[in-house]
């Protein structure tokens, strides 16, 4: 049996593959001195005046441990308040996208004739479970003569991203759902339904 051995890469192909790595390290660095020349003399000066505020009269030592406490405490407070105001950013954008979907929703399902779209319950992935889906269209299976129907089955909590079955039509129950109460039903994870089929 014949064994190849492992080629070890040069230092140009990890000068050429790192390069980009290195030169954010370089940056890092630079920000970092930056910071710590023109910001530093500024931090330790409030944290000298902060410690004077609460321990007016305390000793010299008692300062710099509160001032080392202060230096350890405030970074992580800073970043808690960061943590919790992205928190609450991020769940505005969330909710904002998940409204956009809604009527990106409405905008692509739009009924196109006085039928309108109907929304029906298809026993689906078992003869068990009851999926709730949207009637998008209606032909005959030209072997059969058997009436198919195209449904659309919403996902959650974003009902854009779905999938499409094509089921026979007695396989349906009709429900007096609109697009709405199917909709506001995907994006509450079922909380919020009009209470009956």
């Amino acid at each position: 049996m014949k064994t190849t051995a492992t080629s070890r890469p040069s230092l140009g192909s990890l000068l050429k593959r790192y390069r980009w790595l290195y030169l954010l390290g370089w940056l890092f660095l630079a920000l970092i001195a930056l910071l710590a020349q023109w910001l530093g003399p500024a931090l330790f000066e409030q944290l000298r005046w902060l410690v004077d505020q609460v321990a007016p009269s305390a000793s010299l030592g008692w300062k710099i441990a509160l001032a080392v406490v202060a230096l350890m405490v405030a970074p992580m407070a800073a970043g808690i308040v960061a943590q919790f105001l992205l928190g609450y950013l991020k769940g505005r954008s969330s909710s904002n996208a998940l409204l956009q979907m809604q009527e990106k929703l409405f905008a692509e399902i739009e009924p196109g004739d006085e039928r309108g779209y109907q929304v029906a319950l298809l026993a689906w992935p078992n003869p068990q479970v009851r999926t709730l889906a949207l009637v998008t269209a209606t032909f005959e299976e030209s072997a059969t003569g058997r009436q198919l129907a195209a449904v659309y089955l919403p996902g959650t909590p974003d009902p854009t991203k779905g999938s499409i079955k094509v089921v026979a039509l007695d396989d349906l129950t009709l429900i007096g759902w609109t697009l709405d109460d199917v909709t506001s039903f995907h994006l509450t994870f079922g909380s919020v339904s009009p209470g009956s089929c």
